[in-house]
């Protein structure tokens, strides 16, 4: 560069404004573009890293939200489902009322309870009762009912001072809790009134808002709610004869916490917190999961819920817990950024150190010219080296061709042959085109085939260096042996060995190096009915190339072939560590 400018500099004579020299002026440019070159490159490495984690995180976070809203909605879709399950025995209670015209007395409403098997199956449902509707001051009928069916003597209460009352007077399962609710004037309590009022006027089930249950009798206390259906038959009429708008309502106390939990602990359990509350109620919690708070207060991911529940409006609020907020980590992205860092940092590190490389390079280009001559002599062993790979790639490709039976088949056994070649170059270019190791050749070969798995072959015998022609004749023989072992000698499978072993035989000139290559299948093999290409580039090599012998043996157990190759001393005084050349 330096010399181009120095020509522009010669043939234009142009100067900077400052009347600097121009190459100067384009050498100073130069100086600051590799000064700032790195910090560009680790800006620009830096932002794109961060931006894809930014994207990443802002994916991770709308699928948190999806992933919250989904839980929230199974959250509901339990509890309203198992609400409506109860719904649905109320629904059956008033059809059996309907059927009986009202006369149903308690013996026949505790079988027919029991065949629902509340306690067993719907958890959160207290019980299913009739209350009977009467005016004030018509308490004895319902007093004796309660008296006949269930033995006890007990009067309306509370005292109120309303017009009308409504006395449970049946209600199953006969336990503890709800013996404690017989003869109570609902009707008393505003909130219940209230519901019982709307459920008249709509002639449909109507919750009230939460209410502290009479069944509530233990230290163990929840907030409940009750649900009403009104029921009438024609003709009704109680007391004096007056008569009534309908006989009572069939009704079902809820305890709001064990509904919740039968809903949302039931398998598979849902990582979420939740707390229900009645919107339009004074006192509206109807219940609060266990560790609600702490989830509210941990940061997770929250929303919120409206159902309408026969009437009333609930609202959920939900807030995941820590075992959501476990799965959802933001580990990836804060990966991704450092790694963006890194790698930003690491390229502008290689990029200065181009930079310095490219500096020394351009110092260097004198020198090298020097080493021109060297070149252009090791270019000529190269082409005569590559004249005499061509010529044995042609052969093979030729007779390959001459036998294979499809264009994928010629591949394959072209490619695989071309390999062995590489094989044999790799290895002989480490030990700078003078000698390759026999074993090492072999290992090469023996992997290329049967995998990195050393379970089905063992090879083992002297050190052996061999020269460039043994080399590349050897590793295409070995290639050659291997692929028929694969395809016909079972020692792909885990019960055949193959088992290779060489040794030297005789000495000085008469030495030769024996090797003997047994496929140990445990089945008889036979003669090949023709002789393949396979056998014949063995043949090739051995007896051509190497001016050795080979002799297979088909044996009850697999294929043995002995393969002899000309060895001799090395003369005294020969290059040391050399043991011979075949």
């Amino acid at each position: 560069m330096i010399a181009q400018v120095q020509g522009k500099k010669k043939n234009n004579d142009n100067e900077s404004p400052a009347g600097a020299p121009g190459w100067l002026t384009a050498l100073r440019d130069v100086a600051v573009l590799n000064r700032f070159l790195p910090l560009v490159v680790f800006l620009v490495v830096a932002a794109i890293g961060l931006s894809m984690a930014a994207t990443l995180h802002n994916s991770a976070e709308m699928a948190r939200d999806a992933r919250i809203d989904s839980l929230a909605d199974d959250a509901t879709d339990r509890i309203i489902g198992r609400f409506h399950q109860h719904l649905s025995l109320l629904q059956g209670t008033k059809s059996f009322f309907d059927a009986t015209a009202g006369k149903v007395d308690r013996r026949a409403f505790r079988t027919y309870v029991a065949g629902l098997d509340t306690e067993g199956r719907y958890d959160g449902i207290q019980g299913i009762g009739f209350a009977r509707f009467i005016r004030t001051g018509d308490e004895a009928p319902a007093e004796q009912e309660v008296a006949d069916g269930y033995g006890l003597k007990r009067v309306i209460w509370p005292q109120t001072d309303q017009p009308y009352r409504t006395p449970i007077v049946l209600l199953e399962p006969d336990d503890k809790r709800n013996r404690a609710a017989l003869a109570y004037d609902m009707y008393s309590d505003p909130v219940r009134r209230a519901a019982m009022t709307m459920a008249f006027e709509t002639g449909k089930a109507f919750a009230s808002a939460p209410v502290h249950l009479v069944q509530e009798i233990t230290a163990s206390k929840q907030a409940g709610f009750l649900v009403y259906i009104p029921f009438s038959t024609r003709g009704a009429g109680v007391g004096n004869g007056e008569r009534l708008p309908l006989d009572g309502f069939i009704y079902a106390p809820f305890r709001a916490g064990d509904l919740y939990h039968a809903a949302i602990e039931r398998s598979p359990s849902l990582p979420v917190a939740m707390k229900a509350y009645d919107r339009d109620a004074p006192d509206p919690i109807l219940f609060q999961s266990e560790g609600f708070d702490e989830a509210a207060d941990g940061g997770g991911y929250s929303t919120t819920r409206e159902v309408e529940v026969a009437g009333r409006t609930w609202v959920f609020e939900i807030h995941s817990t820590k075992a959501f907020q476990a799965h959802q980590s933001n580990f990836i992205p804060l990966l991704i950024a450092a790694v963006a860092v890194l790698l930003a940092a690491a390229l502008a590190a290689s990029t200065r150190s181009q930079l310095k490389a490219l500096a020394s390079a351009r110092a260097l280009h004198e020198l090298s010219q020097k080493s021109l001559q060297e070149k252009d002599l090791m270019l000529q062993e190269m082409k005569h080296r590559i004249k005499n790979s061509i010529s044995r790639m042609l052969a093979i490709a030729r007779q390959t061709a001459a036998g294979a039976e499809s264009l994928d088949a010629f591949a394959d056994s072209y490619s695989a042959r071309l390999q062995a070649m590489a094989n044999a170059q790799d290895a002989l270019t480490r030990s700078h085109w003078q000698r390759a190791d026999l074993k090492e050749l072999l290992d090469k070969e023996l992997q290329q085939v049967f995998g990195d798995d050393a379970r089905n072959y063992a090879v083992a015998g002297p050190a052996v260096d061999l020269d460039e022609k043994a080399t590349q004749a050897l590793s295409l023989t070995f290639h050659e042996l291997a692929t028929n072992a694969l395809k016909y000698g079972r020692v792909a499978e885990t019960s055949a060995l193959l088992s290779v072993h060489w040794d030297y035989t005789g000495a000085g000139e008469e030495r030769a190096l024996r090797l003997e290559w047994f496929e140990n299948g445990g089945v008889p093999v036979e003669a090949p009915s023709r002789k393949g290409f396979g056998t014949r580039l063995i043949d090739a090599n051995i007896v051509g190339e190497l001016r050795g012998s080979i002799e297979r043996n088909f044996t009850a157990n697999g294929l043995v072939v002995v393969l002899k190759v000309p060895f001799p001393d090395a003369p005294k005084g020969g290059r040391r560590g050399r043991r011979g050349s075949a």
